[in-house]
């Protein structure tokens, strides 16, 4: 394990807790954004900026990339974002580590899950939406939040979660699951918005789950389940997760405290990252998303 100095995990901290809190938001004052868009706005907070050296004589840089879609492993894909954590000493590579990850959505009420586009869209064509489909957006309504509301993109037992299990198993790979959800709970919001809302704290959004965690969670449900907000918390509560982290762990401390200090994650110790291009060659597009943290130690 690298011990991180106190000044640079302070900043990560902040950073990747700022980070969770605007994703949260951007849900919670728009229930109907897209998944997609989640994972865009979650690196777009990471872009742009270039690196920063602290006291201690570290230097962290964050590197944001969209991939954008292609071919997938088995014809689905296995994660929608990937986070890389590299360590040098003065440029050289001493660890570098890797997740996959999995992002599903919490679905307010009323608001509607497409499993495939009946117009098959793609690229631009997606922002051509049907007069139906507009209606549907623009028509004023109450969107509410409660620990019944469900990750309607996840099915137990699912071909994408088969597809996600040979992949984990043939490679070695723990992947996890990244659920977005509203700053807290339960919560309502009018739509079309006319204000937006005041939010000071974050009390739940962005959690984090490894899927072999999920898999134990949710075996007592038949196939093509749906899970809610509150089966998950009920289910990971009889597993010993703590009361913070009931509904998953939160961002920060995924990546502050379990990715970064080599808790969990795939350790790459080869030279030039082979183990992760073996991986990434699986599928043109294993990843969506790709954030990356290199800390430079003098």
């Amino acid at each position: 394990m690298i011990q991180v100095p106190e000044d640079v995990m302070n900043y990560l901290q902040t950073r990747i807790a700022e980070c969770n809190f605007n994703v949260s938001y951007n849900l919670s004052a728009f229930p109907f954004t897209h998944e997609e868009s989640l994972d865009h706005k979650l690196i777009g907070e990471f872009i742009g900026q270039g690196p920063r050296k602290f006291g201690s004589g570290w230097t962290v840089r964050f590197d944001a990339h969209y991939i954008g879609g292609g071919r997938h492993y088995r014809t689905f894909e296995v994660a929608d974002l990937g986070l890389m954590v590299i360590f040098r000493r003065k440029g050289k590579i001493i660890r570098s580590k890797l997740a996959f990850i999995q992002s599903k959505k919490l679905y307010a009420s009323t608001v509607k899950f497409k499993e495939f586009d009946p117009y098959y869209r793609q690229g631009m064509g997606r922002l051509l939406v049907t007069e139906e489909e507009h209606q549907e957006i623009v028509e004023p309504k109450t969107l509410k939040y409660t620990d019944a509301s469900k990750y309607k993109a996840l099915k137990t037992g699912s071909e994408q979660e088969d597809v996600m299990r040979h992949f984990s198993n043939k490679f070695d790979v723990k992947l996890y699951y990244l659920f977005y959800n509203p700053c807290s709970i339960p919560w309502e919001i009018k739509s079309p918005v006319e204000v937006l809302p005041e939010i000071e704290k974050n009390d739940v959004g962005c959690r984090i789950i490894p899927k072999p965690e999920l898999d134990k969670a949710l075996k007592l449900f038949d196939k093509d389940h749906s899970p809610s907000l509150g089966d998950i918390k009920y289910q990971l509560n009889v597993m010993d997760f703590s009361d913070e982290h009931d509904a998953g762990w939160r961002l920060e401390y995924f990546i502050n405290d379990l990715l970064i200090g080599c808790k969990e994650g795939l350790i790459d110790d080869s030279p030039n990252f082979e183990t992760m291009v073996n991986l990434l060659r699986q599928k043109s597009s294993p990843i969506s998303s790709a954030l990356s943290i290199t800390f430079d130690i003098e």
